[in-house]
């Protein structure tokens, strides 16, 4: 144990990055509770079919292999790329049942809100006082609310729970919000559990990013061998929308890639698709057909749908810090110093996220002393956040930002 001991650390989230927080934490000496409003992974678990496109050497980190290796289970093929059912059961999942976690991961817990035990938002701005007292932070669990203390925190809740709009500039379009959980928002599992929703149904695929291309290509799998299944996918740039990263390492994305590209174009037989088309009216025209109104070019047009998946990005929810002193970026919602730092280097590595370089530990500080947004909540609105970026975020809170204070 270190000095540290005494000092009582919250981590925000039991996704991947809150687990490997917290397990530094312990290591390090600190009282550590994680506080998961769902359950472990419960993002990972609503893809858990999907295969990451890196490999288990870019999505474990040292410490956390430390805990696999002493009886926690089997360290997997490095050069393995895990489903993200493989990852939960052979490395989150495992690193919860550690012993040094034991006791300190409490799920079905909220945190609504988070402020200082001896100032208000607008107290001691700029000055060194600010980080004198712990935090509070008001939960909710069973039903009841009750507040705890700590002194530093780390929040790894994620962007997923928060998915963006379908309509002009990022607004819901007419009758989105009406349609609740008849859209669905992350990545169906097609070709398993949800593939009679889905065989030999009209469906909308909206978005341009790499879930939206995994949908495209479950779907189209799923149409080879029920071809009454339609396959409609509206994505905004004129344009193939995927860069081409010249000698790719990694091979799923490049074969992904290539694939949605070619489908842009019209080269996939059963996908249409649709370009420069921004979605304006929703309307469910029974319980099982959707009637869509697009603008394509200034001019509108309507089709009907049975289904309608939207991956579209996410976006994070700052509700929780809003007492505290956190500087977010008005364009990613990020925190605005990493914010910043991503936009001098184009974005987090541009197309390839593989070649984002670290962009230092001061980049995660902000105005609220001990207080860190770290995992893909850091990146806010922008989507090429990796794991491997994210340990070396927690390595840097660790062995340079909290042992300068």
């Amino acid at each position: 144990m270190t000095e540290n001991t005494k000092k009582r650390l919250a981590v925000l989230g039991a996704g991947p990055i809150g687990i490997e927080a917290a397990l530094r934490g312990v290591r390090d000496g600190y009282t550590v509770d994680v506080y998961e409003r769902g359950q472990i992974g419960a993002h990972i678990a609503s893809w858990s079919h999907v295969t990451f496109f890196t490999p288990w050497s870019l999505n474990r980190s040292a410490w956390g292999e430390a805990v696999i290796a002493d009886g926690q289970g089997t360290l997997q093929d490095a050069a393995h790329s895990p489903t993200g059912r493989e990852y939960l059961e052979q490395y989150l999942v495992p690193l919860t049942s550690s012993k040094a976690l034991a006791g300190r991961i409490h799920e079905r817990c909220e945190v609504l809100a988070i402020s200082r035990k001896y100032a208000s938002k607008g107290d001691f701005v700029g000055r060194a006082e600010r980080g004198i007292g712990p935090f509070v932070m008001l939960l909710r669990e069973d039903g009841q609310e009750r507040f705890v203390e700590a002194d530093v925190i780390i929040d790894a809740t994620g962007i997923f729970g928060q998915p963006n709009n379908l309509g002009v500039g990022g607004l819901p379009a007419l009758g989105e919000r009406e349609l609740g959980d008849t859209i669905e928002r992350h990545i169906p599992d097609v070709l398993g559990a949800a593939r009679a929703h889905y065989s030999g149904k009209r469906v909308l695929v909206v978005g341009e990013g790499h879930s939206a291309a995994t949908t495209l290509q479950n779907l189209h799998m799923l149409k080879a061998e029920e071809p009454t299944t339609h396959i409609v996918w509206l994505f905004r740039p004129q344009e193939a929308p995927y860069a081409q990263i010249a000698d790719d390492s990694l091979p799923l994305r490049r074969a992904l890639t290539h694939f949605a590209n070619e489908a842009s174009c019209g080269k996939i037989e059963g996908i249409t698709a649709v370009g420069r088309a921004t979605i304006m009216e929703l309307q469910a025209l029974d319980e099982a057909t959707i009637n869509v109104v697009i603008d394509r070019d200034g001019r509108p047009q309507r089709f009907e749908v049975d289904r309608i998946v939207a991956n579209v990005g996410y976006r994070p929810d700052q509700a929780i810090s809003r007492e505290l002193q956190v500087h977010y970026c008005y364009a990613s919602e990020g925190p605005m110093a990493l914010a910043a730092a991503l936009l001098a280097s184009g974005g987090g590595g541009g197309a390839d996220c593989l070649a984002q370089a670290s962009n230092g530990p001061e980049t995660l500080l902000n105005p609220e002393p001990n207080f860190f947004v770290l995992g893909s909540k850091s990146y806010g609105r922008g989507s090429n956040f990796i794991l491997k970026v994210g340990f070396e975020q927690i390595d840097a809170v660790f062995s340079t930002l909290l042992k300068s204070t």
